[in-house]
């Protein structure tokens, strides 16, 4: 943990230790030169910018580089809705992503969001993409072979698993999206953590080691739990994901 950039330690202390102890940590160490020149000399910023605000333009999501005038957000609904479109729009976007979905970066302003995003950005191995997305695929459409398929990509899941594990890995994963798929579902950031924990436990036993792509992941959601917690008001998750898939179209997947 000492050996991380400042901006990465700050985020990474929302993020339970034990995910830290699952990660190859020589895939990380490769990284940590990128993150670097990412914050302090903004490298692959502006390609990303423009990319992701012509991209996001159509769900009236504003980009800016200027600090943002964060204030009280006067519907909490909209804006976290419009968070949650943002996460799975920058998932389904070959571009890459910016991590940080914390509540200072963003500000409403004439029906749209406003958002100043940070340096700290990643894009993703392409086939751990994909990987996501089908595990997300496999979950709001209730197919559990496309589902399992995903955790495989991602590297959760291994071939010499038994059906016993991979059922506890699937489930275990699977807390991370709420009770059931036809209910809007309440955001918490103790209850997230504590899902990290006990898949980051049975990762461990199981000495299964994550990628680099899964805890920037880590970072992504957590930032975004912070921020939908901090609304504090229930999301149609399924129906905001379907929305967003439906514009891709899904092809990729």
């Amino acid at each position: 943990m000492r050996i991380l950039p400042g901006v990465l330690k700050e985020l990474s202390r929302h993020v339970p230790t034990v995910l830290f102890q699952t990660v190859e940590w020589s895939d990380l160490a490769s990284e940590l030169p990128k993150i670097s020149k990412r914050m302090l000399q903004k490298e692959g910023f502006e390609e990303l910018y423009h990319s992701n605000k012509e991209l996001l333009h159509a769900y009236s999501i504003q980009l800016t580089t200027h600090a943002n005038d964060h204030r009280e957000f006067s519907n909490k609904k909209w804006v976290g809705e419009k968070i949650l479109t943002l996460y799975f729009v920058q998932l389904f976007s070959k571009n890459g992503l910016f991590l940080d979905l914390r509540s200072n970066h963003f500000s409403e302003k004439d029906s749209h969001l406003v958002w100043s995003p940070s340096n700290f950005w990643t894009k993703f191995d392409e086939n751990f993409r994909i990987g996501l997305l089908k595990v997300y695929e496999g979950f709001y459409l209730e197919n559990d072979e496309l589902y399992y398929s995903g955790l495989e990509a991602i590297g959760l899941l291994k071939k010499d698993f038994s059906l016993s594990d991979k059922k506890q890995l699937g489930d275990l994963f699977r807390a991370q999206f709420g009770s059931a798929l036809t209910e809007e579902m309440k955001f918490g950031l103790e209850q997230f953590k504590n899902s990290i924990i006990k898949m980051s436990d049975f990762l461990l036993s199981r000495k299964v080691n994550i990628s680099k792509d899964f805890l920037y992941l880590g970072i992504y959601l957590v930032t975004m739990y912070s921020m939908l917690e901090e609304m504090g008001e229930r999301y149609p998750v399924k129906q905001i994901y379907l929305d967003v898939r439906g514009r891709f179209k899904a092809n990729e997947i």
